[in-house]
């Protein structure tokens, strides 16, 4: 049955993976340096803060246009949606809902029959991501417009949000407070912590240092959260990926959520903010409300291929206090699962390959779009299980994406795993060496399918990792056992 889709604009900082997972469409706001107009993320990270703090360089931001709107509403409706769901933040904060509402009359008048709604959330950042997110999975669970309006209503009244300014510089030239403000904070070195709720901003207090305001930010979380339900909470921050960690840490010792997420402002947010900000969105938790044809005897489909991964892992190794979560990275041909076969014979590990996964899930394995959507989301629930269990987990796939290896950090997050990336090279012509021995089946624990063809496609995907990682080369045998030797030794040192 074709579901409904969910339309939200940039401002909801959702994280990548879950916009994937739940196919969740953006339109982008609209970014101004110096009269020159950017989509929200056409700028590299890099390009956006250089501009950013160039004071020669003034930047405001708009609301996208009806016609954005309106295409993505053709677009559900072409790809098969039943209806739209549209979400956008605050009408106080941005031009954003009134042009989806155009955009809704003019879709009634060109896309007879189908439906679209739009909904002020009333917040912004991911007080308003919260409300997106729980309308995206009401829609997957399959259940009506109007319940997934109500669970998107639920969500936006109980989402709260504070946050720390490393300087208010930013919201001075934006005109959000006045520069004799922004002149007595930075005299003072003063750094402000804001709260929103129930569509209302104020200051609730200020502190000197970064480690302080964390400390602010997860006390005032902990004093106003609900204490009868379950938490979800969202680490947010602008340019300060390792402070985010930072904070991500202290929530899960102090308030122990339920799902803990990390979300990086884009260009649209961070411009009000400016880098170094670091913030906290929270809600309780309601169960996403089921289709009427559901029943409480049918297990979802995630459930039982999680079940059936689990089912090959053979016998686990003990739980320790703080599982180690090794990730390994690389083209196909790198030496990824010798790698792995080694760094386990040295160290006890449940070694999770894709490959070995994939054809336990799929008799005949497609390489599908659909099929591997399939098998990493159960990868993710396999992985995210055994490290709550503490068990020590190397996870063996390609990983070459962000996209891809950003759902792995959050598993590490909120399970207080100790994460080791790993970037696994091999020199291009071992590589196709090893393509050819693959062919000729002359490896039987190889258990991968990818061709040379495969092996030029993913070269040409591969992103830089993000991460802290290390690098490690597997050209030859000895390369295989230095690496093993490499990857426990810094295994050490992040277990510490």
């Amino acid at each position: 049955m074709p579901g409904i889709a969910i339309v939200t604009d940039s401002s909801a900082c959702l994280p990548p993976d879950l916009v994937e997972r739940y196919g969740v469409r953006i339109v982008p706001l609209a970014l101004l340096f110096g009269g020159t107009l950017f989509r929200d993320g056409e700028l590299s990270r890099d390009e956006f803060y250089a501009r950013l703090r160039d004071p020669e360089q003034r930047a405001s931001t708009a609301a996208p246009a009806p016609g954005e709107f309106l295409e993505a509403f053709r677009a559900a409706r072409k790809d098969g949606a039943s209806a739209v769901l549209c979400l956008t933040l605050s009408s106080r904060y941005s031009g954003a809902h009134s042009s989806a509402v155009n955009a809704a009359d003019l879709a009634a008048r060109e896309l007879l029959g189908f439906e679209v709604r739009v909904l002020d959330t009333g917040g912004i950042a991911m007080a308003h991501g919260f409300a997106v997110l729980d309308a995206a999975r009401a829609a997957a669970a399959g259940v009506t417009l109007d319940k997934t309006i109500a669970s998107a209503n639920r969500s936006a009244a109980g989402a709260n949000l504070v946050g720390v300014l490393a300087t208010t510089r930013y919201l001075a030239r934006s005109g959000r407070v006045p520069w004799i403000v922004h002149f007595v904070t930075s005299l003072l070195q003063i750094k402000p912590v804001i709260a929103a709720s129930s569509g209302k901003t104020g200051a609730i207090g200020r502190v000197r240092t970064v480690s302080k305001g964390m400390e602010r930010m997860v006390e005032y979380a902990g004093r106003t959260a609900s204490r009868d339900r379950p938490l979800r909470v969202a680490v947010m921050h602008a340019d300060a990926a390792e402070q985010a960690r930072a904070l991500a840490q202290r929530v899960r010792d102090n308030l122990n959520p339920a799902e803990l997420l990390i979300s990086e402002f884009t260009s649209v947010m961070a411009v009000h903010t400016g880098p170094g900000f670091l913030g906290l969105a929270w809600q309780p938790i309601d169960p996403v409300p089921a289709p009427a044809a559901a029943t409480k005897e049918r297990r979802p489909l995630v459930a039982r291929d999680v079940s059936v991964l689990e089912g090959i892992l053979g016998e686990l190794p003990g739980p320790v206090e703080h599982p180690p979560f090794v990730v390994l990275s690389g083209l196909p041909g790198s030496g990824k699962s010798h790698l792995a076969r080694e760094v386990a014979r040295r160290h006890p590990f449940a070694i999770a390959e894709s490959d070995a996964l994939r054809k336990a899930l799929v008799e005949r394995p497609s390489y599908s779009q659909q099929e591997s959507a399939r098998l990493f989301t159960a990868c993710h629930g396999l992985l995210e299980k055994l490290l709550l269990r503490r068990i020590p987990v190397l996870f063996d796939a390609t990983n070459l994406k962000e996209t891809h290896r950003r759902p792995l950090y959050d598993i590490a997050e909120r399970s207080g795993a100790r994460l080791l990336v790993v970037e696994v090279r091999a020199d291009e012509e071992l590589v196709r060496r090893r393509m050819e021995s693959r062919l000729a089946a002359e490896n039987p624990l190889d258990r991968s399918e990818a061709t040379l063809d495969v092996y030029e496609m993913m070269r040409g995907d591969a992103e830089p990792i993000e991460a802290p990682h290390i690098v490690v080369e597997s050209t030859s045998g000895d390369d295989i056992g230095r690496a093993a030797e490499r990857v426990l030794l810094e295994l050490e040192r992040v277990c510490a």
